[in-house]
């Protein structure tokens, strides 16, 4: 008895100290991943840190995800004019970052079988119209979902008179199409919004109400709005643009009626929240927003997008910074936003930054955007010695020096018409040439606006000057300057020119 008794606490020993030696295996494995997670991160937040102060951005909201944790928020850089500090509950414009939270909306109903997504949307949108019927009635959910439905850019994403997605929906009756239907993925956001007025007729709520019951209260997302109104007194960061190389505060109007394609409002903190919820199957934090199923639909390519990658629904399938991954980007007059997730690895990162700018996003957006990306990925970033004010300075060089050469024959308009005169008293005007010089000189002006906009139309997909200005404003206020300076020149040189032949002609 005595025997088996030592043997029972033989074994009891071994299987303890097995145990004790299995749970310390198993902790410093936790440990050492931990502290590799941490040291990425560390490195991550000191590269933004960096970039911030580089480039002289406004502010930037960060959150990272790994599996079903959030691994990492901060806030960096200022939400306003009052030097506010942007934190990860402060709310952005999210833009087009919005479009994956209508997919999801609209995947919602596909998967309680109140939508179809090969069924036309005039079965759900029966006012739903573009100029061709015959074409309107091919127009599928899925065609809507995957940019295919042939809706050109330049016609149909910036409905100015609409207020409501009703009025935005009505206001495609004239629209025509670019491409058949299904053909080619064509990216316009009116195909989100049109998404976003049949969930309401399908639904029975307004597009925002159906937003908050079904997804931002599900996955916690406290910091989500579909009204700007609410967000501004949460705490809404103040967008900001660039002008000549400085970030000016700026107000754009808020659009209701394209809320499903790009005026969502949301922070970094409830973004990653959404994120957890596409890696892992719809559901965040024990709540399932939609099925595994529709969540792999989703993030499949369903066309092809331009020469790499495709597009599923409401996501672009394809490498960002080289790395493989489920992105989504967003831009607004004074809003940037990127939605990213890397299926190999399981991670994620929102970022949401409260300005935009042409120059800024080639010479600092991108290269942060790039940066974060590749080192979540375990790559180095690929950084570079430009700055946005270093690029500014270069490009504003230039726009001074040509408009010195172009203010310099306004300037010397006095002393080329008393060399005008004297040829003329000479009898040896030379009209000819004189003439020509106008012509040019009105002539620039004037090719120069016209072929501009005929560029912001069909290579932009800007429909006004207006719409052109709200993107780029340094450069079209240089633009109009440059050329009412070419064209006052052109105006008053012809008038002296008819004032020196009036004498003459009288007096024949």
């Amino acid at each position: 008895m005595d025997t088996q008794r030592n043997w029972t606490r033989y074994i009891a020993a071994i299987l303890l100290i097995l145990t004790l030696s299995l749970s310390a295996r198993t902790w410093s494995t936790v440990k050492a991943s931990t502290a590799i997670a941490d040291s990425k991160v560390k490195r991550i937040d000191a590269f933004i840190t960096q970039q911030m102060q580089k480039h002289g951005l406004p502010g930037l909201a960060l959150a990272l995800v790994e599996g079903d944790q959030v691994i990492f928020m901060k806030g960096y850089g200022k939400a306003d004019e009052t030097g506010r500090p942007v934190t990860p509950q402060t709310p952005f414009l999210l833009a087009s970052v919005s479009k994956p939270l209508t997919a999801v909306a609209t995947m919602q109903l596909v998967e309680s079988g109140k939508v179809e997504l090969d069924t036309s949307v005039q079965r759900y949108v029966p006012e739903f119209r573009v100029a061709d019927p015959i074409a309107s009635n091919k127009i599928t959910v899925r065609h809507l979902l995957l940019h295919t439905s042939g809706l050109p850019t330049t016609a149909c994403d910036t409905r100015s008179n609409a207020q409501s997605l009703a009025e935005y929906v009505a206001e495609l009756q004239t629209v025509e199409l670019v491409s058949p239907v299904g053909a080619r993925h064509m990216y316009c956001s009116g195909n989100y919004n049109i998404l976003g007025r049949m969930i309401e007729m399908v639904s029975g709520q307004s597009f925002g109400e159906y937003v908050q019951e079904h997804i931002f209260v599900p996955l916690e997302m406290q910091q989500s709005f579909t009204s700007e109104g609410e967000a501004q007194k949460a705490g809404m960061a103040q967008g900001y643009q660039w002008f000549f190389g400085l970030p000016v505060p700026t107000h754009h109007r808020y659009n209701p009626s394209q809320l499903p394609s790009g005026y969502m409002i949301s922070s970094a903190e409830d973004m990653s929240h959404f994120l957890i919820s596409q890696l892992h199957g719809g559901s965040y934090a024990g709540v399932n927003i939609l099925s595994a199923e529709h969540i792999h639909v989703m993030q499949t390519p369903g066309t092809q997008r331009g020469r790499e990658g495709g597009y599923g629904f409401g996501w672009v399938i394809a490498s960002f910074g080289e790395v493989p991954s489920v992105w989504h980007d967003g831009v607004n007059a004074n809003y940037r936003s990127l939605l990213l997730m890397q299926p190999e690895t399981q991670r994620g990162a929102i970022l949401l930054m409260n300005s935009f700018g042409i120059v800024a996003y080639e010479s600092a957006y991108k290269e942060i955007e790039g940066g974060v990306v590749r080192m979540l990925a375990g790559l180095e970033p690929v950084e570079s010695t430009q700055s946005v004010g270093g690029v500014y300075f270069l490009i504003d060089l230039v726009l001074a020096v040509a408009l010195v050469f172009v203010l310099l024959p306004l300037l010397r308009m006095k002393k080329w018409h008393n060399w005008l005169a004297q040829r003329q008293q000479a009898g040896n005007l030379p009209g000819t040439r004189v003439h020509l010089r106008v012509a040019c000189e009105i002539g620039f002006a004037l090719v120069l606006l016209i072929g501009i906009r005929v560029f912001i139309v069909t290579g932009l997909g800007a429909q006004s000057w207006h719409e052109f200005f709200t993107v780029f404003p340094d450069f079209v206020l240089w633009i109009w300057v440059f050329a009412f300076v070419v064209f006052s020149t052109g105006v008053i040189r012809a008038r002296l020119v008819q004032s020196l032949a009036e004498p003459s002609d009288k007096g024949s």
